[in-house]
């Protein structure tokens, strides 16, 4: 087994033996959690047989709180128990960083990735330190940090992630019930249109008391539309009508400007992970923010998600 550093940036575990990922995990989960609390992500790559759910039993070995998916932001399925295909973005765009569900007041601190076909070319998962993005944007987190951030979504058949899709349901008391829990505000509107409206965290607070970067109001705020999809859009729905939207909590627009540079940042700290067949991604989904470079040819990732965190304080992973 060697263990060295990808990049400078992750934390490489290669198999010399072949062993099947998920029974080498159960015999060195302290290993794993211990190169987790001190570098935040880690991938194990040269490991043997690997299947649809290999995601889910690797992650399985170091926390048995798997989660699912909530809200669904982006396209995906799912594939079996906890195991997720990862968003199906065409594969001429970039998915921008990003830390998963933090538009919700709760999301998971673990996720899992786990490669089972990988692309001709590009098709890289980026990553990038939060820590280190959030020293670049020090001024502009005061105001996300004292405000939040209002997240807007209407979901219309053919246009984006429709609502029986983000909820999980048909079943409109359901969605109803479970808006209720993190005080969403519903607007049902002709033609099974839907329209949410909630307001979660901006940031959130190192173990040391550092303020981070912790929401994904620069992919829901138009700003990140090319022009003349933007236009266009406006054109069809209205401002009050966009697909996705975001605010300042107090209900105040985020100025173009400022959401332009939170992309800049990160796109300038990002690193592109080299996928090969069999690899396997853990990241700590409070220190690092995690997407993809475009790519041809076929890619098939499959994701799983574990350890629910509802505090806007990171606390050590493993105890």
């Amino acid at each position: 087994m060697s263990d060295s550093l990808l990049g400078g940036v992750i934390r490489l575990i290669e198999s010399t033996d072949g062993a099947e990922v998920s029974d080498w995990i159960s015999r060195n989960a302290d290993q794993v959690k211990a190169r987790l609390n001190e570098d935040g992500i880690v991938l194990l790559r040269g490991f043997g047989a690997s299947d649809e759910q290999t995601a889910e039993r690797a992650l399985f070995q170091i926390s048995e709180e798997l989660l699912d998916d909530a809200f669904w932001s982006t396209p995906r399925k799912g594939v079996s128990g906890k195991t997720f295909t990862a968003t199906e973005f065409t594969a001429t765009r970039s998915i921008q960083l990003h830390s998963e569900m933090s538009y919700l007041p709760a999301w998971p601190r673990l996720i899992a990735f786990h490669a089972l076909v990988v692309a001709e070319t590009g098709g890289a998962t980026t990553v990038c330190n939060l820590e280190k993005v959030s020293q670049e944007l020090a001024d502009l987190l005061p105001a996300f940090r004292d405000r939040g951030v209002i997240y807007q979504r209407t979901h219309r058949p053919g246009v984006d992630v429709p609502w029986k899709t983000a909820f999980q349901t048909e079943d409109r008391s359901r969605v109803e019930q479970v808006a209720k829990l993190i005080d969403m505000q519903l607007t049902w509107l002709p033609n099974d249109i839907l329209q949410t409206r909630y307001k979660t965290q901006g940031t959130v607070q190192t173990e040391t008391g550092d303020t981070l970067w912790f929401n994904q109001a620069n992919i829901f705020h138009p700003s990140n539309l090319p022009p003349q999809g933007r236009e266009q859009m406006i054109k069809l729905f209205g401002e009050a009508g966009l697909p996705r939207n975001a605010f300042y909590g107090d209900g105040a627009p985020i100025p173009d400007a400022v959401l332009h540079r939170v992309n800049e940042t990160f796109a300038r700290h990002a690193y592109g992970t080299p996928w090969q067949v069999g690899d396997v991604l853990f990241i700590d989904n409070m220190r690092f923010a995690h997407g993809r470079a475009p790519f041809t040819g076929a890619r098939k990732l499959h994701v799983a998600m574990a350890n629910r965190h509802a505090q806007p304080v990171r606390t050590p992973l493993f105890a």
